[in-house]
């Protein structure tokens, strides 16, 4: 099987110049806890996920851990240590922050035509949950954990 075969081919992006604030609302709005940051050209130049923002929140508030599922429909739930109100301050210090300013600029990706026992292999050893996926240098989509047990469940039903 092809990463093609269970690959998201719509794929959210976000841009270096979004503020961290339109960042967790696009996350939010979408259900999806990381996406690829984009130039103006359309040209991937990072990745950005929930655990980034949250480590960015933690060198504000060393008390904020994030509650299963990781993103409800409009926010992202957190487990109350000292204050709800000291989490909330920090996120009000980082989110006029620019994506640029935490993404993860070196990120690992596939080609399309990569099998996908190969990148099921390299998300466990490297433990991402999402992987880009890309043709002639341009990005044209992404694999989830969700997309690989969705992809291995149709798979078994049409054997």
């Amino acid at each position: 099987m092809k990463v093609e075969e269970v690959m998201t081919k719509k794929v959210v992006t976000l841009k270096l110049s979004q503020t961290i604030s339109e960042a967790v609302e696009e996350l939010a709005e979408h259900g999806i806890s990381g996406a690829p940051v984009v130039d103006d050209s359309g040209n991937m130049v990072g990745m950005i996920t929930e655990k980034d923002i949250l480590n960015a929140l933690k060198t504000k508030s060393k008390t904020v851990e994030m509650v299963y599922p990781s993103l409800s429909v409009l926010s992202v739930a957190f487990v109350e240590k000292d204050s709800i109100k000291e989490t909330m301050e920090a996120f009000t210090e980082i989110a006029n922050m620019k994506v640029a300013d935490i993404m993860i600029a070196d990120i690992l990706f596939a080609e399309k035509g990569t099998d996908l026992a190969s990148v099921v292999e390299v998300m466990s050893k490297k433990g991402i949950n999402r992987l880009p996926i890309m043709d002639s240098g341009k990005l044209v989509g992404i694999v989830s954990r969700a997309d690989i047990i969705k992809g291995l469940a149709k798979s078994k039903m049409i054997k």
